[in-house]
C-alpha cells in the first residue's frame, strides 16, 4: 500500500491499519526472538557464564586497558588471566576429586559394614540403645555403605566430562571464553545498545542491571567465602579425627555449599554416622557435635550477611530460589535462582515507584 493512499484514508480507518500494523509487527519480533533463544538454547550456559565472568573481571579488563591501550589486545589479556586464576586450577581440582572418589569408593565397597554394626550392637547391647541399635543393624546393615557410594557416584558422574576429556565439556569452555572475550571487548556498546531499544527507561533499566550485577556478585561471593571457610574447617576436623582423603571431603565441602543450609549437613552428618558405626566413637561424636554447631552455624551467620544484604533478598527466598534454581538448571542455577529473584523484586519496586499514587489512593 502506497504512502498517498494511507494518507487519504479516513482518520478511524489509518488508526486500525496503524494498530494491525503495529500489532504484526511486534508480533514478527516476539516469533524471530523465539526462534533465535531457541537456536542459541544449546550454548545459553556458556554465554550466561561469559556474562558472569564479564562482570566478576571488568575491574581487570579496564586495568589491562589502561596497560595495552588497545580494546583487543586488553580483552585477550583478560582472558587469559581468567583460564590462570579459574579455569585450570578447577579443571586439575577436578581431575584430583575424580581419581581419589575412586578409592574412597573402593574402600566403601570393601569395607565390611556388617561386622562393624554387630560389634558396635555387642557393645551396647546392655544399655537403653541396645534394642534400636540392633534393629538399625538388622534392617540397615548397608546404610553408610550406601551412603558413601552415592555421594561418590554422584561425584564420578558429575566429573566424567572432565576427566574423560569430554569434546563437549571443552567446546563449552572454548564458546564461554571466545564469548567473554567480545563482552570484555564491546560490553558497553551492547549494552547501550540494549538500554536504547528497551522502553523502560534509563532510570530504571540502570536499576535492573544494578540488581543483575550486585546479586551475580554477591552469590558467587557468598557461596565462595562460606564454602571455603566450611571446607577448611570440615578438612581440619576430619583431618584431626583421622578421616582418610581429608582433603577430598574438603573440596566436597565447598562444592556442596552452593545449597545454603543443606550443604555442610550432606557432608558432615554422613561421615558422623559411618564413624559411629565403624567404632570410632569419639571421632564420629566430634564430627558430629562440630558439624551441627561450628560448620552450620557458619553458613546460618555469613550467608545472609554475605548474599541477602548485597541482593536485598530475604534468607528465605536466597534459600528457596537457590534449591529451584539448582533443581531446574543444574549447577548454574545457584546463580541464575537469586538473580531471578532479585529482578522480580526490582520490578516489584518499578512498579511500586511508578503507581505509588494509585497504590496509595488503593
Amino acid at each position: 500500500m502506497s504512502f498517498e493512499i494511507i494518507i487519504n484514508m479516513p482518520v478511524k480507518t489509518k488508526k486500525e491499519f496503524e494498530r494491525v500494523r503495529s500489532i504484526f509487527f511486534f508480533s514478527l519480533i516476539i516469533i524471530l526472538g523465539i526462534g533465535l533463544l531457541y537456536l542459541i538454547r544449546p550454548f545459553l550456559y556458556p554465554i550466561f557464564w561469559a556474562v558472569i565472568l564479564a562482570i566478576l573481571f571488568y575491574p581487570l579488563y579496564e586495568l589491562m586497558l589502561k596497560l595495552a591501550k588497545f580494546p583487543s589486545i586488553a580483552s585477550v589479556l583478560s582472558v587469559i588471566s581468567v583460564i590462570a586464576i579459574l579455569v585450570v586450577p578447577l579443571f586439575f581440582i577436578g581431575v584430583l576429586v575424580a581419581r581419589e572418589s575412586v578409592n574412597i569408593y573402593t574402600e566403601a565397597t570393601m569395607t565390611d559394614w556388617q561386622g562393624h554394626l554387630y560389634s558396635v550392637t555387642e557393645k551396647l547391647n546392655s544399655t537403653p540403645l541396645g534394642p534400636y541399635l540392633e534393629k538399625f543393624s538388622t534392617n540397615s546393615s548397608d546404610f553408610a555403605a550406601q551412603v558413601t557410594k552415592t555421594v561418590v557416584d554422584f561425584l564420578i558422574e558429575n566429573l566424567a566430562p572432565i576427566t574423560q576429556n569430554s569434546i563437549s565439556f571443552f567446546a563449552m569452555v572454548f564458546l564461554m571464553l571466545y564469548t567473554l572475550y567480545y563482552f570484555f571487548k564491546d560490553g558497553p556498546r551492547m549494552l547501550r545498545r540494549v538500554m536504547h531499544l528497551s522502553p523502560l527507561g534509563d532510570r530504571y533499566e540502570q536499576m535492573l542491571y544494578d540488581r543483575f550485577t550486585s546479586t551475580a556478585r554477591a552469590t558467587l561471593k557468598g557461596t565462595f567465602i562460606v564454602g571455603t571457610i566450611q571446607g577448611t574447617l570440615a578438612g581440619i576436623l576430619f583431618f584431626i579425627v583421622g578421616v582418610k582423603g581429608a582433603l577430598i571431603w574438603s573440596i566436597i565441602m565447598i562444592a556442596c555449599s552452593i545449597i545454603p543450609a543443606l550443604g555442610p549437613f550432606i557432608v558432615w552428618l554422613p561421615m558422623g554416622i559411618v564413624l559411629l558405626i565403624t567404632g570410632q566413637y569419639w571421632q564420629g561424636a566430634t564430627v558430629l557435635i562440630v558439624g551441627s554447631t561450628l560448620i552450620s552455624m557458619i553458613d546460618n551467620i555469613l550467608r545472609p550477611i554475605l548474599v541477602g544484604k548485597d541482593t536485598q533478598l530475604h534468607p528465605l527466598v536466597v534459600l528457596f530460589s537457590t534449591l529451584g534454581g539448582i533443581l531446574l538448571f543444574d549447577i548454574s542455577g545457584f546463580v541464575i535462582g537469586p538473580v531471578i529473584a532479585a529482578l522480580f523484586t526490582a520490578i516489584m519496586s518499578i512498579y511500586d515507584s511508578h503507581y505509588s499514587t494509585e497504590l496509595k489512593q488503593n
